[in-house]
Parts: structure tokens; sequence; C-alpha cells
């Protein structure tokens, strides 16, 4: 198989891909990229379109290159090529053997920041995974699930907050002259009923309705 060097904005990103890419991990990429190379080619079928790769693409993006290394698939029929890119996203989601991850770390005399995080690399190369209790652990993790709930509890609080147009939600703009003296008389009679006024009286008479 030939490997070419393509234009990057020739590349084609598959509109549907399945596996996500924050901007966390598109720097990992991107600094191991311009560490060591490129070891694995960013592989697109006969149009161009990502196959496997998306990753690098972004990462290669990030550093601003305008060149990258392509291996185009172009033997593949289109239902080769989904199930391709399903099989890739699918062999990524593995497991890792830690300890021996550790080890392997203390055999480096590389400095690793960026591609690993400082919280990463101080589990990996300062814990003895034999001796972690789940007590040591727990505490951590319910306190990010707590923050992370916290932050979408504040979300949701800031998206009910918003204002949205009463027209949006009636879905009309307008009526005729002699239907308004009608619809008057029931902003009035809400109004009372309420004891509210104006928007707030429609909004509680809805959900006195609706309930």
């Amino acid at each position: 198989m030939k490997i070419e060097l393509w234009d990057i904005d020739k590349i084609i990103p598959y509109e549907n891909n399945v596996k996500i890419h924050d901007q966390k991990q598109i720097e990992k990429i991107a600094e191991s990229i311009r560490r060591f190379g490129w070891d694995q080619p960013i592989v697109v079928d006969k149009n161009g379109v990502i196959i496997k790769g998306h990753g690098r693409t972004l990462a290669a993006k990030h550093l601003g290159l305008d060149k990258v290394p392509v291996l185009v698939r172009d033997d593949l029929t289109d239902d080769q090529v989904k199930a391709a890119r399903i099989a890739d996203n699918r062999v990524a989601m593995g497991d890792i053997d830690t300890e021996m991850l550790q080890e392997e770390l203390r055999k480096i005399d590389l400095d690793l920041s960026g591609i690993f995080d400082a919280k990463e690399l101080r589990f990996l190369n300062d814990v003895d995974l034999t001796e972690v209790a789940p007590e040591a652990v727990v505490p951590d993790i319910v306190s990010e699930m707590e923050d992370e709930g916290e932050r979408e509890s504040e979300y949701i609080r800031q998206a009910e907050e918003s204002e949205v147009k009463i027209t949006d939600i009636l879905g009309f703009r307008t009526i005729k002259a002699k239907q308004q003296r009608a619809v008057a008389r029931l902003i009035s009679r809400i109004e009372e009923e309420t004891g509210k006024l104006g928007a707030d009286a429609f909004v509680a008479f809805a959900e006195n309705y609706v309930n």
C-alpha cells in the first residue's frame, strides 16, 4: 500500500463519526505527533472521506500542518468502509494493564507531560495499584460526580431562566383586529383569577390548566 502526502484541506471528515475527540485529547495527540512524528497515516476512502484518523486530522490542524500522510483505501466497497470505520472505533476501546504501563513508564527517560497530564503521571508513576483501597479512590470519584452534577444543574437553570418569545411558543404572531377584544377579555379574566399580571398571569393560567 502506498502512503501519499496530501494537503490537509483535501481530507473530508466523516459527518457521522461516532468517536468523540475533545480538545484535551486533540492536544495530546498533537503533542505526540510533534515529538515523535507520524507513525500512522490518516486512512481515507476513494472519495477522500476519513475511515481512520479523525483525531490525527484534528491534531494536525491544531499544529497548523499543511501536509499529512494519507493511505487511500480505494479497494473497499462502501459497506466495507463503514464496517472498517466502526471496527476501528470499537477496537480502540480496550482496557489497559495499568501495572504494566507503570513499569514501561519507569523505563522511559523522557518528559511525557503534554501527552499525559500531571494527574495521570502522578497516578501512573507513584501509586502502588496493589495497595489502592476503594475508600482512597471513591471520595475523588464522588466529588467529581457531584461537581459535574452541579455544573449540569446550573446549565439547566440558566436554560430555564433564558427568555423565549411567546410567539415562538404559540406558533402565530398576529390575529385579526376583530378578534383582539376577545383576547383582551381573556387576559383580563386570567389576571383576575391568578392575581398576577401580563406574562406571569398567562403562565400561571397555563400551568394550572395543563396540570
